[in-house]
Formats: structure tokens, C-alpha cells, sequence
């Protein structure tokens, strides 16, 4: 199979998750309750109640409610939010850019936390670092995300002062240094779970024959660790910073109500709180897309790093 073809089914399956996803939602919604009702609140009038579901359309059958939203969807309009009337489209691209930034500087710290305990471990395996690095993965795993917010906002802002309180700054070093605690709240979960993975991965890979024909051969043994071991071992690791991006956008919603970081979380929130079908069904496709771009980003990158892997092939059952 051509790759141009791998690359289109890939694309066709990317394309069914994000619809299924929408569609999900869109039930979900009419089932929990009545727009109408969040928006106006319960004690509005029942005509009033009335005139805004015929104003906005949700006095029609279900059906014909998802087919007009999907045909306004292929048109690139996702709507008006119930809550204040604002375009989806106009909203997300003002709340997006913060949460990418969150999401970036919290992979980053991910990648570079995580691939550090676990090589260290797996370099000094059954010792006392080993133990330190795993138990601080065993930590970051058990402890909820909201656990380890507030107790960094405790400790790292209120009582020691190092990070604002909360809030996004003014300008970009300025929005740097707000995000720097809830980058790093968001993190440690993931960073824990690369942790995990890395080490397992290097002790494999250091007691394969070519590694030890390698040090057999005299080379040097920083050159054996970076060069052979830690580039096999990036591998799945790479596969997991595609899958992450799920856990960084659930976390988000967590971390910045925590954190009173205007991005998507807390729109996530406060859409939910309102009944804001249109505002939810936009945040989820464009979680949905992102979550489909970073794993198709992932099986690219691990295509060029190890060139036995074909795109969109199996990759032994991981």
C-alpha cells in the first residue's frame, strides 16, 4: 500500500473520531437538560422560555437540530453561544492560543522531566536513585491533578512567592511566567508516565545484543546511551506525547479553573455550567482535531526516527 493511501485512511479515521465525537455530544446535550432553561434560569417566564427556544431553533425536532448544525458545520459556522450571543469561532480563537501555550510549556516539561528520572533510573537501576526517581513517578501518578495544583499554589505562590497567584499576565514573558505553575502542575502526571516508560525501555534496550556488541567494541558509553539506547527508547515515547494531548486537555480543564487561566478549561467550564451547546460542540472539535493531528504527528515523527516503521502500520500491539 502506497503511503499517500496509508496517509488518506489515516485521515478517513481522523475525520469518523472527530464526527463521532460531535455527534456524541450533541445527544449528550439534549439530554441533560434545556438550554433555554440554563440561559434564562428557572425562574424566567414561560413565554419568554418559549420565544428564545424558537429564536434559536430549539423548538424543532432533534434530527433536524443535527442535521442544520452539521450543515452549518461543513460551511465553517459552529454558531452563536446561547450564553452571550458572541460567535463560537471569534471566542475560541481568542481563548485557543492561551491553552496551546499551557499545553506546549506542559509537554515540554513532560518530555524533559520524564526522559531525565527515567534514564537516570534505568542507568542506575536497583540503586538509590533509581528508587528516588521511580518513587517521585509513583507520586506524580497517584496524585490528582487538582491535589498537586493547590498544594503548589499553597506552597510555591502564596506562602514562598516565587509564582503569580493566578491570572495570565500582560504580554508574552509576562504570560510565560503565569504559566509556569500550572505548566508544571499539568505535567506531572504525564511526566511521571514517560518516567515509567523510558526506563523500562532502556533496561531492554542496554541488554540487547547490539548494545552490548557496541561496548564490546570499545565505544564509548555516552556515545552507546545517546546514540543507540535513548534514541530506541524515544520511540514510545514519542507515540505517548501524540497520546497525551487527551490528558493535557482534560487536565487543562482542571488546572486552569485552578489556576485562573483564561483558555479553553475554563471555557469548557463555564460552557458547561450555561448549557452552551454551540460553545461545547466547538470546543470539542477542536479538542477532537488536536488530539487527531498530534497522534498523526506522532506515528510521522517515529516514521523519520526509525525508518523500519511504516506509517500507519501496527507497531507490535503498542
Amino acid at each position: 500500500m502506497s503511503l499517500a493511501r496509508r496517509i488518506a485512511m489515516r485521515l478517513g479515521r481522523s475525520l469518523f473520531v472527530v464526527w463521532a465525537a460531535m455527534s456524541l455530544v450533541f445527544v449528550m446535550t439534549n439530554l441533560i437538560g434545556d438550554p433555554a432553561v440554563a440561559t434564562l434560569g428557572p425562574n424566567a417566564r414561560a413565554e419568554v422560555i418559549a420565544q428564545y427556544r424558537v429564536l434559536h431553533g430549539l423548538d424543532r425536532p432533534f434530527i433536524i437540530q443535527y442535521l442544520d448544525y452539521v450543515a452549518h458545520l461543513v460551511r465553517g459556522d459552529l454558531g452563536r453561544s446561547f450564553r452571550d450571543e458572541q460567535p463560537v469561532v471569534e471566542v475560541i480563537l481568542t481563548r485557543l492560543p492561551r491553552t496551546a501555550l499551557l499545553g506546549a510549556m506542559a509537554l515540554c516539561f513532560e518530555m524533559l522531566l520524564g526522559v531525565s528520572l527515567g534514564v537516570l533510573a534505568a542507568l542506575r537501576r536497583h540503586r538509590s536513585a533509581d528508587t528516588f526517581a521511580m518513587g517521585v513517578a509513583f507520586l506524580g501518578v497517584s496524585a490528582p491533578t487538582f491535589l498537586t495544583g493547590l498544594i503548589f499554589l499553597q506552597v510555591f505562590a502564596f506562602r514562598l512567592g516565587w509564582f503569580p497567584v493566578g491570572g495570565y499576565g500582560v504580554g508574552f514573558w509576562d504570560h510565560l511566567r503565569h504559566g509556569l505553575l500550572p505548566a508544571f502542575t499539568l505535567a506531572i502526571v504525564g511526566a511521571a508516565t514517560y518516567a515509567r516508560l523510558v526506563r523500562g525501555e532502556m533496561i531492554e534496550t542496554l541488554s540487547s545484543d547490539y548494545v552490548r556488541t557496541a561496548k564490546m567494541k570499545g565505544l564509548d558509553a555516552r556515545r552507546v546511551v545517546l546514540g543507540h539506547a535513548l534514541r530506541n527508547a524515544l520511540l514510545p515515547a514519542v507515540t505517548l506525547a501524540g497520546l497525551s494531548l487527551p490528558l493535557l486537555v482534560s487536565g487543562a480543564i482542571i488546572t486552569e479553573s485552578l489556576y485562573d487561566w483564561p483558555g479553553m478549561g475554563r471555557l469548557a467550564i463555564e460552557a458547561i455550567h450555561a448549557l452552551d451547546v454551540p460553545m461545547l460542540l466547538g470546543i470539542v472539535l477542536i479538542a477532537s482535531i488536536a488530539v487527531q493531528v498530534g497522534n498523526l504527528g506522532a506515528e510521522l515523527v517515529i516514521t523519520a526516527i526509525d525508518p523500519r516503521v511504516k506509517f500507519g502500520a501496527p507497531r507490535d500491539g503498542r
